[in-house]
């Protein structure tokens, strides 16, 4: 008599998950200074026997817009492939930045997509912040500390104005050379309390993205530091 055990062990593993292949699933784009916006496309195929359902493709940022090409196609027999494109609203952007989109395919559950595409966004920094945000401990000594910007464009920028709503902090401009380099002196008034606050400073950047820098200013309680045991 022929033995059914095979048949029963095949009828109990798992079923390979259909999916799509893509060529990558992260696209590093580097863009001009004063580019609006940017496109990512995320080439794709079916390999395998099955048919695949695109069931949902979010944007993880209100900045990007995401479609499938062909328009509105979700479904993909053995064989077929698309596009996912990201367009990307680079007006509030800076630096490198990642942004996604989720796909959640035939068999993912309703909050576990199988596919996260990844673009990696490098916008120059023309006025280049460092540090961005000072710290005191309460109870440190209120002195002075010192924060530099350095111009990283081809024409000169220049710093126009500081401002704050916080007069528990003083700032002092200083220019180290003129349209390239400049330090701001931030001291607060005491450290006896936890405080916080921002000075804006204003640039005359042609650019309207590069053109307005915050710094923050943080007094807080001492970091706990873990103890220490003997052995």
């Amino acid at each position: 008599m022929r033995s059914v055990l095979p048949a029963l062990f095949a009828l109990c593993l798992p079923l390979a998950a259909a999916e799509l292949h893509f060529e990558t699933k992260l696209k590093e784009l580097t863009v001009a200074p004063d580019a609006t916006k940017v496109i990512a496309e995320f080439p794709f195929k079916n390999d395998s026997k099955e048919t695949v359902d695109i069931l949902e493709y979010t944007a993880g940022c209100s900045c990007i817009t995401a479609s499938i090409n062909p328009s509105g196609k979700l479904k993909y027999e053995p064989g077929e492939g698309g596009i996912i494109r990201a367009e990307f609203e680079l007006s509030a952007l800076a630096g490198t930045v990642d942004k996604g989109i989720a796909l959640r395919l035939t068999g993912d559950k309703p909050d576990e997509p199988s596919v996260s595409l990844v673009t990696r966004i490098n916008i120059p920094v023309l006025v280049n912040v460092e540090p961005k945000t000072l710290t005191w401990s309460i109870g440190e000594e209120a002195k002075p500390k010192t924060v530099t910007l350095i111009m990283n464009h081809s024409e000169p920028i220049q710093v126009l104005s500081l401002s704050s709503a916080d007069n528990r902090f003083t700032q002092e401009l200083k220019t180290i050379e003129k349209g390239k380099k400049y330090e701001i002196v931030v001291t607060p008034k005491n450290t006896e309390n936890v405080t916080m606050g921002v000075v804006h400073v204003e640039t005359d950047c042609k650019l309207q993205r590069h053109r307005s820098q915050r710094i923050f200013m943080v007094v807080r309680n001492q970091p706990k530091t873990a103890a220490v045991q003997n052995p």
